[in-house]
């Protein structure tokens, strides 16, 4: 077979390589951003800092997606822009940009998210990078919604309120709290969403926590019954 048939072949463009612990990587970015940010709290790099975290979670999606083809190039093309104007942003640059790569950065979390699940739901085995890849694609969600708590904010200041310091202006960092306390079904009820397009993304998000867990387990039991039946 040519080579030329070989770059032509369906399998030889979407295939994704075997990169070692792509998921691995990013579950530790992600884990940097969580617990890393609240020692910023307080201080004048606080943005910065979490703009910083931030390009850490996108270059290491960016790294576990290598390898899919059209895929890997779609995501490249809504990445590294956000990247860019993300790490110019933390150095004070082209600050009027901030919403474009907001949104930029938006899109291609969620576009990642989704591929990383369903890579992790149609695996045909588990391994330990796999469970690595359902950790990460479960905090990739509370990730990127925290995002798009950001961008409705800050398109509809009023969509967010603080009930514990009424009338506080709620830091993007603390949107990624109120997301994950949403995602988990928690509901501290410190901040709230007062807006219609905020409760509506509430919703999904908390439907979101409940699904998630539930198809994930539920795929893996499968894939557990298969491999002792086979066996």
């Amino acid at each position: 077979m040519s080579l030329g048939v070989l770059a032509r072949s369906p399998k030889a463009v979407t295939a994704p390589s075997k990169l070692p612990h792509r998921f691995l990587s990013l579950l530790i970015t992600e884990l940097v951003l969580i617990l890393g940010y609240p020692f910023t709290d307080g201080t004048q790099l606080r943005a910065e800092m979490f703009r910083l975290f931030a390009v850490l979670v996108f270059c290491a999606a960016l790294y576990a997606v290598l390898g899919r083809g059209r895929v890997t190039i779609f995501a490249f093309l809504l990445g590294i822009p956000a990247i860019a104007i993300h790490i110019a942003n933390a150095a004070d640059y082209f600050m009027s940009l901030q919403l474009i790569s907001l949104v930029l950065g938006v899109l291609f979390l969620a576009f990642v998210t989704a591929v990383f699940i369903w890579t992790v739901v149609s695996a045909p085995s588990v391994t330990g990078d796999t469970l690595a890849g359902a950790v990460a694609a479960y905090l990739l969600v509370g990730i990127t919604y925290g995002l798009v708590y950001g961008l409705i904010a800050r398109l509809s200041p009023d969509s967010f309120r603080d009930t514990v310091q009424p009338g506080k202006v709620v830091h993007p960092s603390e949107f990624i709290f109120f997301s994950f306390v949403t995602l988990t079904t928690v509901g501290y009820g410190d901040i709230v969403p007062w807006g219609a397009h905020a409760r509506s993304l509430v919703i999904l998000e908390s439907v979101t926590g409940i699904m998630y867990p539930a198809v994930l387990i539920g795929r893996l039991i499968g894939l557990h019954s298969s491999r002792r039946t086979s066996s």
